[in-house]
């Protein structure tokens, strides 16, 4: 996420901007009748004298209810018969027994909803042959004057149906009645839910709440004081208890959809509240040109200093109210996914963790890390797309199909894939396509090609990383994804390159992928200055090669060629004069690349008088990869060392 300094916005600012938030909120300026109201109270139930709008009767919740199908007076989520396949609307309150501590009994034209108005939950259900993930309550926003279901509440609902949520429109109290009140309304529905979990086919553990601006607040406001298993008598010391009250009224997660913690116009940056409240994880979404930039930002850093796991993210050039446009539903998703997975319930994905990891496990099928929506549609890249894989086929097993490679770790592949996917969840652009739309199209099988970017520090110098297969595949799981991670934890941004097979087009597409780095290196925020390329086996020969004979030789217009090449594990033996300072490592037992062979390319290098250096390991085979547990563990840092010590003196 992008932060910028925060703003504190007085009482007086928050006056002078309400009228634009409102106007933003998504709904048509009709629905306060052209006008706005003067001023709102800070949340304790009692609208400005100054403001004499009327609410249009279009935005009553009563004329939503009956859009939606309106509950008839027996429906109520205490007695709910539940049918998991309809949309059905219940009341959320027995009539004559709703926790209250606002006298209503006469409108007067001022409020959207009149005295009889009665909380309802709808009911959006999983599409038939949807995998169900979870339950998710919706709130509108609208100032707490209205609810702006046309654009947060129906339309997010159904989006988050088709994508496996059961969800949930909250229908709660607006003014007169308090930010409390209302809050008991989402508490209660939360209730229902839980209590209807295996109806609904889902684990009473994997439920979210979340909000849009006013009723973000309010999604805030229950989960700060009234989860668990508080009842309504602690509004009103009258209220009549039912077996609902005790069901919790926890939730997972929280959604923040241009809102925060706190009252209206006033986020929280309460960190002692927070951190008392045990508040769940909490995804914040955005735009640039809301006037609530300050708050939302505010509420973040005291959010992170409470030790809350947050994620948050700002849409460039988005106002208030964009509802569910904007492309954040998706990330959403992803990581609301994630959280339901580190609850443990019924959706996790696997039985089998990995310390540190909780989204893939040893048992997940390498189909399911594909076709996860997070990765869009290069997926299918992070695997051999030239191999066949069984869409049974588990990460632990990954070994099986990588033919030449030994030492292939399933941990550290359950870990590169959850870091991929954590990156991607996170909003990191982690895939990069060398290849125009253009070129794809004249040549379909450019379309399997691409960089995985290891981010490292912003501004620093880069790694391209080349896996072997024989040319006739990549093996980027085990051959250049964990070297490349290796690199980006010591602070430098690493590319794992997907190739076309065969030794000339691949060489081709690293000329390309050198090319689009040097292009592309301000936008991506690198330094290809003094850049290294990394390869094993086959991937080792790309990267000698473009070393030795450049980028003009393979197509491409001539770039700077390396400061240092490393290989692994390849029996390269010709010797131009033209080469890059060179490491290269190898094991004893090696059938394919013969350790003497890697010892003589070495040794003709430092007879010309470029530096170069060859670790030989002593029984290791072929395609050791990081070489974790065997002797060649820790070879990566010395040939870090190696590229850095010769970062200035070639490649210029």
């Amino acid at each position: 996420m992008r932060y910028r300094i925060m703003r504190k916005n007085g009482i007086l600012l928050i006056i002078m901007i309400l009228t634009v938030w409102l106007a933003a909120c998504g709904a048509d300026r009709d629905t306060l009748n052209g006008e706005s109201e003067d001023s709102y109270d800070a949340g304790e139930g009692a609208a400005d004298d100054a403001g004499e709008d009327t609410a249009d009767d279009a935005w009553s919740s009563t004329a939503e209810s009956e859009a939606a199908g309106t509950a008839a007076a027996s429906d109520t989520v205490a007695g709910a018969a539940v049918d998991a396949h309809s949309r059905q609307t219940f009341y959320l309150w027995e009539e004559g027994d709703m926790p209250s501590q606002t006298e209503y009994t006469e409108n007067e034209g001022r409020y959207a909803d009149d005295p009889d108005f009665r909380p309802a939950v709808r009911t959006f259900p999983v599409p038939e042959g949807t995998e169900k993930k979870g339950a998710v309550l919706i709130c509108a926003g609208g100032a707490f004057q209205y609810r702006s279901d046309e654009n947060e509440g129906t339309p997010v609902a159904e989006l988050l149906s088709s994508l496996g949520y059961q969800s949930f429109v909250v229908d709660y109290r607006l003014r007169p009645y308090t930010q409390e009140e209302g809050a008991l309304d989402l508490a209660r529905a939360v209730r229902f839910v839980r209590s209807h979990a295996e109806e609904y086919g889902i684990d009473e553990k994997d439920i979210a709440v979340m909000g849009f601006s006013a009723g973000g607040i309010l999604s805030g406001e229950m989960l700060l004081h009234f989860d668990g298993i508080t009842d309504g008598t602690f509004l009103d010391a009258g209220y009549v208890p039912d077996e609902l009250d005790q069901v919790s009224a926890d939730a997972a997660a929280c959604g923040m959809i241009y809102a925060f913690y706190g009252r209206l116009s006033v986020a929280s940056a309460d960190v002692e509240s927070f951190r008392e409240a045990d508040l769940p994880p909490t995804y914040f979404v955005y735009g640039s040109r809301d006037p609530f930039v300050g708050e939302f930002e505010e509420c973040v850093r005291a959010l992170q200093e409470a030790g809350i796991p947050v994620e948050a993210h700002e849409l460039e050039d988005m106002p208030h109210g964009f509802g569910a446009e904007g492309g954040w539903i998706d990330g959403y998703d992803a990581w609301l996914s994630q959280i339901f997975a580190e609850n443990g319930g019924q959706n996790h994905l696997g039985d089998e963790t990995v310390a540190g990891e909780s989204v893939y496990t040893l048992n997940t099928k390498v189909a399911d890390v594909i076709n996860d929506p997070v990765f869009d549609d290069y997926g299918r890249l992070i695997f051999p797309v030239d191999l066949r894989i069984s869409g049974g086929l588990e990460l632990r097993d990954l070994d099986s199909v990588l033919m030449w490679y030994n030492n292939v770790n399933p941990e550290k592949t359950v870990e590169i894939a959850n870091y991929l996917r954590e990156q991607a969840a996170s909003g990191e652009q982690i895939f990069y396509d060398i290849y125009t739309e253009e070129e794809k199209e004249a040549d379909p099988d450019k379309e399997d090609t691409g960089l995985f970017l290891f981010r490292g520090d912003p501004g620093a110098r880069t790694a391209v990383l080349n896996a072997g297969g024989g040319f006739v595949y990549v093996a980027a799981m085990h051959d250049s994804f964990p070297q490349a991670l290796e690199l980006s934890q010591n602070g430098y941004n690493a590319f794992a390159l997907i190739y076309r097979p065969g030794a000339q087009t691949a060489c081709e597409d690293l000329a390309r992928a050198i090319a689009f780095l040097h292009e592309n290196a301000e936008e991506l925020r690198i330094n290809m200055t003094d850049y290294s390329l990394w390869g094993g086996s086959a991937g080792a020969r790309m990267a000698a090669w473009l070393g030795s004979y450049g980028t003009a030789a393979f197509g491409e217009e001539a770039y700077p060629r390396p400061a240092a090449v490393i290989m692994q594990y390849t029996g390269l033996s010709e010797v131009t004069g033209y080469e890059p300072p060179t490491y290269a490592c190898v094991g004893t037992s090696d059938g394919i690349a013969y350790y003497r062979t890697v010892e003589n390319y070495i040794s003709q290098i430092q007879q010309d008088g470029t530096d170069a250096e060859v670790e030989v390991f002593n029984g290791l085979r072929h395609g050791f990869g990081l070489g974790q547990g065997t002797v060649a563990e820790g070879w990566i840092d010395r040939a870090i060392s190696f590229w850095e010590r010769n970062m200035g003196s070639y490649g210029r």
